[in-house]
Parts: structure tokens; C-alpha cells; sequence
């Protein structure tokens, strides 16, 4: 509906993002190329400026994390219309993904990770590694998490790194398609 909804619009119907260039503009760009959808990219200098212009009805659209947005959304103040996760978030069961939807293969995350410089010592790295794990894994923590929208995903540096590598492969791809450039 979002999308035939955007096709009625002539100037295009705005979508706010926490900025140029993060995964929310990302996950936009590739909603309006995968669909045709008339989508305006509307950058503010973080999520919670975004969140607080569609709450207050400046703007009709926001790309966001489900974490930040998950308040207003038990709430009722906001209505989450999909996540582009490939499964549901934990946070909001109810949200279908964008592939339940009928886009197949739509699955933009964003992700936090901790890294450290080159050169730190193997051993350091898996102690570093060792520690982070053990504290996902906590069932505590994991349903803390979960209740904010957040799915941890305990794992090796080398997993890591290659999560990161395949992402920057696909983004460019949606960057430069869109013409995307840093401000």
C-alpha cells in the first residue's frame, strides 16, 4: 500500500533516515529500486530527529531501526508497515519482513560490532572475542535484547569480517546505482 500510495504522489512521498549513507537511506534507495516506488530520501543527523518529525507529522515515512522505534510502536503512535530483516524482529512479531511482503531477497540488517586495531595480537582478539560471546550467549542478555529489537549473533572475527566484506559488496552496488555521495 506504502508503495502504490508513493505512486500517487508527484512529488513522491518522503522518507526520513538517520542520515546520507547509513543502512536505513541504504534499505530505501533499494526499496525504490526493487519496486519503482516514488520515494524522497529526506537525511536528518540521527534517528531520533527522524522519529520525532513522523511522530509530530512533519513527515510521513521513516526508515529506522526497530530498537528505536519499538516504543512508539507498542504504543500505538506508530504503525510499523515491515522490517527488512530476512526473519520477523523478536521485538515486534506481528511485523511481517519485506519478503513476506513479496520482495524476495530483501534482507538489509544493520549491525554493531566491536573492532579492534590491525595489529592487535591474535590472543587479544580472541580473548576480546571469548568475552563478547559469553555475555550474548547470557540468556539475560539475549532476551534484553530482543526486547529492544536487537538479535545477537555470537560469532568469529572471521565470520565477521566476511558478514562485512559481503554487505560492502552489496551496498556499493545500491550506492552507486542510486548516486549516492557523502555530504
Amino acid at each position: 500500500q506504502v508503495i502504490a500510495l508513493s505512486k500517487t504522489q508527484s512529488g513522491g512521498l518522503s522518507y526520513g533516515t538517520s542520515g546520507t549513507g547509513g543502512t536505513p537511506h541504504l534499505a530505501g534507495e533499494l526499496l525504490k529500486q526493487r519496486t519503482g516506488a516514488n520515494l524522497v530520501h529526506i537525511p536528518y543527523k540521527g534517528g531520533g530527529q527522524a522519529l520525532t518529525d513522523v511522530l509530530g507529522g512533519n513527515i510521513p515515512l521513516v526508515y529506522t531501526a526497530v530498537a528505536g522505534a519499538f516504543p512508539h510502536v507498542r504504543s500505538g503512535k506508530l504503525h510499523a508497515v515491515a522490517v527488512s530483516s530476512a526473519q520477523r524482529a523478536p521485538s515486534l512479531p506481528d511485523v511481517p519482513t519485506f519478503i513476506e511482503a513479496g520482495l524476495s531477497d530483501f534482507d538489509i540488517n544493520s549491525w554493531v560490532g566491536l573492532l579492534a586495531p590491525a595489529k592487535t595480537p591474535r590472543a587479544i582478539v580472541e580473548r576480546l572475542n571469548n568475552e563478547l560471546n559469553a555475555v550474548l550467549n547470557d540468556p539475560v542478555v539475549r532476551d534484553r535484547l530482543n526486547t529492544l529489537g536487537i538479535t545477537a549473533s555470537p560469532g568469529g572475527p572471521e565470520r565477521f569480517g566476511r558478514d562485512m566484506a559481503r554487505d560492502l559488496s552489496r551496498y556499493a552496488a545500491v550506492v552507486k546505482s542510486a548516486n549516492i555521495k557523502a555530504e
